[in-house]
């Protein structure tokens, strides 16, 4: 397992490209809206958070959530997706 860094923008743009999601099997969002705002300003700001951990694969996963109510881009044929796990 090899770790990496994204900045904000680079994450943003993988999640709006279909690259990033969460899987179904993944648990309900449990913060408050302060909470994840208070998360957000920290990433924009550089601030370490923590770790993400991303399973990527090019299997397709029968059902993902939704991030943020948004409709994402199904992932294209034979590319990776990275699905969140934590």
């Amino acid at each position: 397992m090899t770790a990496t860094h994204k900045n904000y923008s680079t994450l943003i743009n993988n999640i709006e490209n279909g690259e990033v999601k969460i899987p179904q099997f993944q648990r309900d969002f449990v913060w408050t809206i302060q909470r994840s705002a208070a998360l957000l300003d920290s990433v924009i700001k550089g601030y370490p958070i923590g770790t993400f951990i991303f399973w990527v694969t090019k299997d397709s996963l029968r059902s993902v959530k939704e991030i943020g109510g948004a409709s994402l881009p199904a992932a294209k044929k034979g590319e990776s997706v990275a699905y969140v796990l934590g």
